[in-house]
């Protein structure tokens, strides 16, 4: 759980100072008072990123050179962290009496999950919405699969590159780097696809479980991992099927200068009565199956790290009754500290632990 947290110059919070308690707290207050800031700073002091900006100059007040955030959180150990980011100068991140110029070394000791109206994206939006989301839980069931997605993407990069250049008529290291680099990259996309697969073995049933929750039994949905090279959902002869694909697309590789295939174009299905659920779900089924998404992975966090903190922005309007009160009922049932920004208090369909007045 988070404890307490200061911030100074994030967004529009000039400065504050803030406590927290176990269970269920809801952070209320009118539009643009500073809500969802408050969650986007506890998730970037938990994973080393934010749910909604790519650069964390972003979160500097428009009238000041630097923020400054410092929280502190209690997992098997307390942990300090502090953060501190200057229009000029780049990112200082200290965790526990470690420096470094990158917040990603806050990542991967205390999970945090976001819920939010914009993760019906996670169904309706692109495939990379969905392997990116596959990524993350990737990363917080083992370390080692955060080191496996960077070699992954950097070798990714490398072998695009030799094919740009070879397009061009200037390939650096002729055919010989490209065969040392597309061997490390069928070796590195095998085990991709391994952790992946497995991972969609556990994970896919809880999404399904929990969606017929959110439905109250009305509709059910499958979930199944469509790769390029692989039958949905089998991990059979991946090596083997992997080079044949390769050798036939290395004509189309070259002439485009881009890698075609592999786990950075695979994508996380969602099915219902043998559609897929983002080209035939209503908006009710398919923020139904996002917020079911987000449950799961907050399950396999728990499981594999500590219980987690949950996050969330103002879910509850988007909801009707029905499914208002059952997130509510599986708020409650978890071992998590929960956080809760809404405007509106009588949104929230029960009781909280404490509650937060924001102006």
């Amino acid at each position: 759980m988070i404890r307490n947290l200061h911030l100074t110059s994030v967004r529009n919070i000039s400065e504050l100072d803030i406590s927290f308690e176990p269970g269920i707290t809801v952070v209320s207050g009118k539009n643009g008072c500073g809500k969802t800031t408050l969650l986007e700073i506890i998730h970037v002091l938990s994973h080393g990123y934010s749910f909604r900006s790519r650069d964390l100059k972003e979160l500097v007040s428009w009238n000041a050179e630097e923020l400054i955030v410092r929280g502190t959180f209690l997992a098997e150990l307390e942990s300090t962290r502090a953060l501190s980011v200057n229009s000029l100068t780049g990112i200082v991140a200290k965790k526990d009496g470690l420096e470094a110029k990158s917040a990603s070394l806050f990542f991967g000791q205390i999970p945090a999950v976001i819920m939010q109206p914009s993760d019906i994206s996670l169904v309706r939006g692109a495939p990379e919405e969905r392997r990116s989301w596959m990524d993350e839980i990737l990363c917080l069931r083992s370390p080692l699969n955060t080191d496996l997605l960077k070699r992954y993407r950097r070798i990714l990069l490398q072998r695009n590159q030799w094919l740009r250049q070879n397009r061009l008529g200037k390939p650096i290291g002729g055919e010989t780097l490209f065969s040392v680099l597309t061997e490390q990259f069928i070796e590195l996309a095998v085990r991709i696809w391994k952790v992946r697969l497995e991972m969609i073995c556990e994970i896919g049933p809880m999404v399904s479980d929990y969606y017929k929750i959110l439905a109250a039994g009305a509709d059910e949905i499958n979930t199944s991992y469509r790769s390029s090279v692989t039958k949905e959902n089998e991990s059979h002869h991946l090596d083997r099927d992997f080079r044949e694909r390769l050798e036939c697309l290395d004509h189309a590789e070259r002439c485009q200068g881009v890698t075609l295939i592999g786990p950075h174009k695979d994508d996380f299905i969602l099915w219902s009565s043998g559609y897929e659920l983002r080209s035939v779900g209503s908006q009710g089924q398919c923020r139904s199956a996002a917020i079911s998404m987000r449950f799961a992975a907050l399950d396999l966090a728990c499981k594999n790290l500590c219980p987690s903190i949950l996050l969330l922005d103002d879910v509850f309007a988007e909801l009707d009754e029905y499914r208002r009160g059952a997130v509510a009922n599986l708020i409650r049932e978890k071992h998590a500290q929960v956080l809760i920004a809404t405007p509106r208090l009588q949104d929230i369909p029960f009781t909280p632990d404490a509650e937060i007045q924001m102006d």
